[in-house]
């Protein structure tokens, strides 16, 4: 028996702002939006949940970002590292990461600048709008 990734999940603060982040910078397309049904409340084991859904798809990536009304939730990256235990960023695969550095860092909040790491490959790293850490990597061929 194997499991394979469908999608990664992500609360958000602002459905339209992140989708507008993973969409024009990223190359997202979204795929489908909706509201969060009633089977939400068995999902997650919390009552009440009232949230807006999007699902975002880029190649063999999927993506879906929630944002919820209620319950009314915290963003936990005001307190936490990239080195605290959970999920601690997205990373995508780039040609010239370089470029994509020059290009964007006008509009985004970059942690660094491109460096080249250990295995060859060259990252960069930056925040997306709610904070989560999103890791660009072009690696050697």
């Amino acid at each position: 028996m194997a499991a394979f990734l469908d999608h990664i999940g992500l609360n958000v603060s602002n459905l339209d702002a992140s989708i507008s982040f993973y969409c024009d910078h990223l190359g997202f397309t979204e795929k489908k939006r909706f509201k969060a049904s009633d089977s939400q409340d068995n999902l997650l084991g919390i009552s009440g949940v009232n949230a807006e859904i999007s699902f975002l798809q880029n190649g063999h990536t999927s993506l879906e970002l929630k944002e919820y009304s209620n319950p009314p939730n915290v963003n936990i990256h005001e307190s936490s590292s990239i080195h605290d235990i959970g999920l601690a960023h997205l990373c995508f695969q780039v040609q010239n990461v370089d470029k994509w550095y020059s290009d964007l860092s006008d509009t985004i909040h970059f942690i660094s600048p491109p460096q080249h790491v250990a295995s060859g490959a060259k990252i960069t790293n930056l925040h997306d709008p709610d904070g989560n850490v999103i890791e660009l990597i072009e690696r050697n061929s």
